[in-house]
């Protein structure tokens, strides 16, 4: 039995950085972020620090948790990561797996992505903030509209390539080929599509959030078509994606829908 809650990490987490004076903000978000947080949520927490004082918040952060248990695993990414920042995984030997560390470390003045867009990554649960830097703000609609712009071309001819490349290997009854490529080329750039109609500003976060951001009858036939039982029905849902795919640009072409975003966006993860 785990012998380190969740609460424990982040209270230990909570006083070491508040009490020290480099640290000027942290803040839980994920699960925290998107008011889901259940007994299977890990600590995602996000800290801004004085520029030079990146490793030294690294050393921090591990003497504090290795007060409360030594660590299990241990993987830190390497830089430039996707968002530019330094990032770190731990887990703890003694206390659940689902309760590991994810934590993202900024430097006070790179302050262009400080996963603070609500669309994108809900309300921070802001631990301390002497800057006020923890706040939440709207996502910047145009680069967002680019993005959907640069990507739906690609979109439109990836999705018809990997149609053959699923039914080639349902043919040769290469299961585990058939599986993946049906998941990657199939279901994955059909949730895009879709997302790029109904949820926009999250157009690019694949399953996370699905159920709030589709339609319901439309998210329950997704989630049903994930979960097929064998390798005839790996063709026949394959099929109906394309279905599913083709109706939505046409949909698209005939102006039914358009690349954009809402003036207004009222719903967001964690929206209280």
């Amino acid at each position: 039995m785990a012998k380190v809650s969740r609460r424990q990490i982040i209270d230990a987490l909570h006083g070491a950085l508040n009490a020290t004076s480099y640290v000027r903000a942290a803040w839980l978000g994920g699960s925290d972020g998107s008011n889901r947080t259940d007994e299977w949520s890990d600590v995602d927490i996000q800290i801004i620090v004085e520029d030079d004082e990146v490793q030294g918040c690294f050393d921090l952060v591990h003497r504090t948790l290795e007060e409360l248990s030594p660590f299990e695993h241990q993987f830190r990414f390497p830089m430039p990561t996707p968002h530019g920042h330094e990032q770190e995984f731990i887990l703890l030997r003694d206390a659940s797996p689902m309760a590991m560390i994810d934590m993202v470390i900024m430097k006070k003045s790179e302050n262009e992505d400080h996963f603070l867009a609500r669309e994108l990554h809900g309300e921070p649960l802001v631990l301390f903030d002497r800057d006020g830097l923890a706040q939440s703000v709207s996502l910047d609609h145009a680069p967002q509209v680019a993005k959907l712009e640069k990507r739906l071309p690609m979109l439109r001819t990836l999705f018809y390539i990997y149609q053959p490349m699923v039914t080639k290997a349902v043919n040769r009854r290469h299961h585990l080929d058939a599986m993946s490529t049906y998941i990657k080329g199939s279901l994955g750039l059909l949730v895009e599509l879709l997302r790029m109609r109904y949820c926009p500003e999250r157009f690019d976060f694949g399953p996370r959030y699905l159920d709030r951001d589709l339609p319901a009858d439309m998210h329950e036939e997704i989630a049903g078509m994930a979960l097929v039982g064998d390798i005839a029905e790996i063709e026949k849902s394959r099929a109906r994606a394309e279905e599913i795919f083709t109706e939505q640009l046409r949909a698209l072409d005939a102006g039914e829908w358009r690349l954009e975003l809402p003036a207004e966006i009222t719903d967001w993860p964690g929206k209280r």
